[in-house]
Formats: C-alpha cells, structure tokens, sequence
C-alpha cells in the first residue's frame, strides 16, 4: 500500500493510540492526521511519501495481528500453535500447548496461549517459535 503525494493518508481501522507498534511507526504515524498529504506527513515524519504508505500498510498488518490476539482460541488455532511448538521442542510441545490452555480454562485468548507458551521457552526457543508462528500467519 503506497500513498500517492496529493493523497491525505488516514489510520488504519482499528488502530488506537494505545495500539503497541514499534517506534519507526508511530514516528509517521504521528503526523497522520485526516488532513495533511502523505507529502506533508513525509516532510514532517523526514521520511519519502513512499514510507508514509509503507508505514500504514504495516500498522494495518499490526492492527489485524493484535485483533487476532484477542480472539478466542479455536481448534484450528490451537493445532496450528501446537505445530509450531512441535517444530521448536518435539512431541513434547503437544503436552506444553494442553496444559497452557488448561491452565487459562474456557475463553482462552490466542495472546495468552502464545504467551503462556512461550514463558515455557528459552531464548533461542522463544525466537524460533515466533519464526514459526509468523511462517503461519500467526504472530
């Protein structure tokens, strides 16, 4: 998603100031306001107008990730995440994925069984899990 120059570029739908992004983000998207150009987001944000619509387009990609977060964890999910553990520690990450989401009971979230999981990671376990998960689409 670019912005063309004359375009006045808006927030993605969903995206509050209190959705976490990283830094280079908020850095253009701070100067989105429903009325400046992305020329003039880009003049103030010292970035090109092609970043303006780089920048947006990614938050749009956060803003979907941290709606994902929120869902109730389904079967699919689950599996997909029990996958992704399998990938990282073995068979024992079938074992790892059913005691987290017997731990958090019934309306689990797929943020908290992810971060459930991980907590039982190390570092270097941690980081291929959430290559894992973002080969799928999941994080």
């Amino acid at each position: 998603m670019t912005a063309p120059e004359s375009s006045v570029p808006a927030w993605p739908a969903g995206l509050t100031d209190a959705t976490p992004l990283p830094f280079a983000l908020w850095r253009v998207l701070h100067h989105v306001d429903g009325k400046r150009s992305a020329a003039q987001v880009a003049e103030l944000a010292q970035v090109t107008p092609q970043d303006v619509g780089t920048a947006l387009a990614q938050a749009a990609a956060w803003v979907g990730r941290a709606a994902q977060r929120s869902q109730p964890v389904t079967d699919a999910a689950a599996q997909a995440v029990t996958q992704c553990v399998i990938a990282v520690v073995g068979p024992m990450g079938e074992f790892m994925v059913d005691d987290v989401l017997d731990e958090l009971g019934e309306g689990a979230t797929l943020g908290a069984l992810l971060s459930g999981v991980a907590a039982q990671l190390e570092g270097a376990q941690v980081q291929a899990f959430v290559r894992q998960l973002r080969a799928r689409g999941i994080a």
